[in-house]
């Protein structure tokens, strides 16, 4: 069985900050005493994954703001000060393991999903109803759907095409296998995402097929249904998992069960068909869970919520809390005051609260 094991502490400068080796494989039972910046990691994925948004955050007051994949990092640190190397095309970030399997597993059937398979070497094949190749260009960062496919009238541009695609197939293949900084990441096997309609409603139904990343397997069913209403610009969008099942590397097998619900409110712009204005309020809820107790989980403990009239630079939610845990670790986040102008988020981790810059 393969431990996850710890390398040479650092002590950097007169800060005492603790960090893991680069390298990380599944964090054992019997090792649970993770560092705060492998958690503060944990706490931004698991928020993108809860919220639908996609944001950064600033680790420390010295060390300024985490860097893209494949950007040239100080020599002897580890990417993002320990916090581990992007996921492609999104700010997914990758500590543990683990926690690339559960990400894999949760956008799988996103737009960020697609991006972040079509950047990891993927072929997407798109067929409409008789049969023939559509062209669906994922979305760039921060320019498309985000927690969803379709966006409930967010991206009408993106839901109309998507309404005419009945099948997306994702194939690794073999295995294909990339490399960021000192993450490896090799995904097989395909996803499959079927679409049909009913009216105003888009079911989206999304299965694995051998599919695995980094050998830890990913089966069972998606279902997301949406819906909205152009007459009044409200939308919803409603996720749940059936048959969820995980198999770890280390053989450790965990049932998956997930649910999420995200209700828009969106005002478009009457020229250039954007929304102008709106909100968009998601609440979520994960139990990664084995034979030996819970894995993973999150769980927004209140609501969380975009405010569209912010802009398209303001990507992250105004307002919400998340909490997480991790093993027998507790991170929360919460992510303010609603107003646009606040770019502070508050992270509890094992009890201790720090205010950190997010959005930069």
């Amino acid at each position: 069985m393969q431990k996850f094991s710890l390398k040479t502490f650092l002590l950097l400068g007169s800060i005492s900050v603790w960090m893991f080796g680069c390298n990380r494989e599944n964090v054992s039972s019997t090792n649970t005493g993770l560092n705060q910046t492998i958690l503060l990691a944990v706490g931004q994925t698991s928020a993108q994954l809860a919220s639908g948004a996609s944001f950064s955050i600033v680790t420390s007051s010295t060390s300024g703001n985490v860097t893209p994949a494949g950007s040239n990092h100080h020599p002897g640190h580890c990417p993002n000060d320990g916090m581990g190397s992007f996921l492609e095309g999104t700010n997914f970030l990758t500590p543990t393991n683990e926690l690339i399997a559960i990400v894999d597993a949760e956008s799988a059937g996103d737009m960020r999903g697609l991006r972040m398979y079509a950047n990891g070497g993927a072929k997407i094949t798109n067929y409409n109803a008789s049969g023939n190749v559509v062209t669906l260009t994922a979305p760039s960062m921060n320019k498309g759907p985000e927690g969803a496919s379709f966006s409930c009238g967010q991206f009408p541009q993106n839901d109309s095409l998507l309404s005419k695609i009945v099948k997306t197939e994702i194939d690794f293949g073999g295995g294909v296998t990339i490399k960021h900084d000192t993450i490896t990441i090799t995904r097989a096997g395909k996803i499959i995402i079927t679409r049909s309609k009913s009216g105003q409603a888009r079911t989206e139904t999304i299965t694995f097929q051998n599919y695995s990343v980094n050998n830890n397997t990913v089966e069972g069913t998606k279902i997301r249904t949406s819906t909205f209403d152009s007459s009044t610009g409200n939308g919803q969008s409603i996720t749940t998992v059936s048959d969820g099942k995980i198999t770890f590397s280390d053989g450790t097998v965990a049932t998956w069960v997930s649910s999420r619900e995200r209700d828009s409110q969106i005002v478009l712009d009457s020229v250039s068909m954007k929304p102008s204005s709106g909100t968009i309020v998601t609440t979520a809820s994960i139990s990664v869970t084995s034979s030996n107790g819970e894995i993973y989980s999150h769980v927004t403990t209140k609501a969380v919520k975009e405010d569209l009239s912010c802009g398209r630079e303001h990507h992250w939610p105004v307002s919400g809390t998340i909490e997480t845990k991790y093993r027998s670790n507790d991170v929360v986040v919460d992510f303010g005051d609603g107003s646009c102008s606040n770019k502070t988020i508050s992270i509890t981790i094992n009890g201790v609260t720090t205010t950190k810059t997010i959005g930069i």
